[in-house]
């Protein structure tokens, strides 16, 4: 139940032992029997606009322990939660709204692979007009500037490090240009997977991410991702590569501190 009902744990435990690139520690309230488990950034940006390093997923096991976990979180600066316990969120919008603080609630669709098969048996097959292969970081500027949330330096240095420190995927063109792309998130979920327009149609999200869950297949990750309700394209291509929709939802929430009150 543990790991059914938080990824995003899961993935911090897993970084903090190759290393902790992302400078995450985590918190329980007793031990070794707990009821909450709360990851936190070690050192809280300098930045007030970087909601991507300051980053909080949380556990709990007694629903009541949610306060003091909203009262872990550094609400002076923008930040982003992540739990699939959706239950939350009404306590997230409260505590926002007594905080005069305005938060960006989404409910996301989340894939697991299935126990009882392969993605990677699902690629699709290679074509000789691409190279495939990891990221390299010098490429991170133009995977920023496709990202919904991209464009700004702390977006840039929060890919760059994804690029750095967890596996990716990518084809290249005959030129050596990136024309399709998905990375991991500092939870180890698959994330920000694009194709150009001009490359679209021709099966190269599907081999990105199949070659991306062979890589966290490989590094013993849980090879799992979180889509928008409304992107049925995505849901579907992650089915047709043998994952399957969890019956927990991804609880985002995301303060950039824009619209807050004085």
């Amino acid at each position: 139940m543990f790991i059914r009902h938080s990824f995003p744990i899961y993935g911090s435990l897993s970084n903090i032992l190759k290393g902790n690139p992302f400078c995450m520690e985590v918190l329980v309230d007793s031990w070794p029997c707990f009821e909450a488990v709360l990851t936190r950034p070690l050192v809280i940006s300098k930045t007030l606009s970087d909601p991507l390093t300051n980053s909080y997923s949380f556990f709990l096991r007694d629903e009541s322990k949610i306060q003091v976990v909203l009262e872990q979180i550094d609400w002076t600066k923008a930040f982003e939660v992540q739990t699939m316990q959706d239950s939350f969120r009404h306590a997230l919008e409260i505590e926002a709204t007594q905080r005069g603080i305005a938060m960006e609630i989404s409910l996301l669709k989340t894939y697991q692979e299935s126990l009882n098969e392969e993605t990677g048996g699902k690629q699709k097959q290679r074509n000789q007009m691409y190279r495939e292969t990891c990221i390299s970081p010098i490429h991170a500027p133009i995977v920023d500037g496709s990202w919904s949330f991209g464009g700004s330096p702390a977006s840039l240095n929060y890919v760059s490090l994804c690029l750095k420190s967890m596996p990716s995927s990518c084809v290249y063109d005959s030129e050596g240009i990136p024309v399709s792309w998905v990375l991991c998130d500092h939870y180890g979920a698959m994330r920000v997977l694009y194709t150009v327009p001009q490359h679209r149609r021709k099966g190269l999200g599907s081999l990105v991410s199949s070659k991306l869950a062979e890589a966290m297949r490989g590094q013993g990750m849980l090879v799992h991702c979180h889509v928008e309700e409304e992107n049925i394209p995505s849901q579907l291509m992650f089915k047709s590569l043998g994952m399957q929709e969890t019956t927990s939802r991804l609880l985002w929430a995301r303060c950039d501190l824009k619209g807050t009150k004085d």
